[in-house]
């Protein structure tokens, strides 16, 4: 019973699993005079990732996906747009819903491994009530810190936890908690 107690957590704690952006180790990153204001658009300074997650129990199935994009304005702020699709399936009603969203993010690096992220993210929120399907839009307001850990000169690990500061009594949102833990993997040009 403890292992599958344990198990249970490990998944619903990734089905939380985005993949954010960092950048490059400082021994492949560009000079700051390359990011000068007034410089064009560049592909070097856009960062990609996508995440996902799974949990599940004896009665549900919770798959989601989670792409970003982000854009560095300077070596240490950048902002960009996060994307969320979850699939839920309830195994004993065989209903399936799915939520879907999106928001913009600002994120600011204090070092190469502490950064500040704040996004406001858009849900429109499947449900069951009282045997019919509704639709609800949620808007949540995350910030937080987070730790970012290079694993090569194009790829990082990210953990950060987040709080909703729109979360109030918790009747009008989607998750369980104001608090949301985030880890993912994400790589850039």
């Amino acid at each position: 019973m403890k292992l599958r107690f344990a198990l249970v957590l490990v998944l619903s704690i990734t089905s939380y699993a985005l993949l954010f952006g960092q950048y490059k180790n400082p021994s492949s990153r560009k000079s700051p005079s390359s990011m000068k204001k007034g410089s064009p658009l560049s592909l070097d300074r856009f960062y990609f990732g996508g995440g996902g997650g799974f949990s599940g129990g004896s009665d549900y199935i919770n798959v989601s996906i989670s792409p970003t994009v982000g854009y560095k304005i300077t070596e240490q702020f950048s902002t960009g747009l996060a994307f969320s699709y979850q699939f839920v399936k309830f195994k004993t009603t065989d209903t399936k819903l799915k939520n879907y969203g999106v928001g913009p993010f600002l994120r600011f690096n204090f070092s190469e491994k502490i950064f500040s992220y704040t996004e406001l993210e858009y849900l429109s929120f499947e449900y069951v009530q009282f045997g019919e399907r509704r639709r609800e839009g949620f808007t949540s307001w995350f910030v937080g810190l987070g730790y970012s850990e290079p694993i090569s000169d194009n790829l990082s690990f990210n953990i950060f936890a987040l709080y909703n500061l729109l979360f109030a009594d918790g009747t009008d949102t989607p998750y369980s908690s104001p608090l949301q833990f985030r880890v993912g993997l994400v790589g850039g040009f």
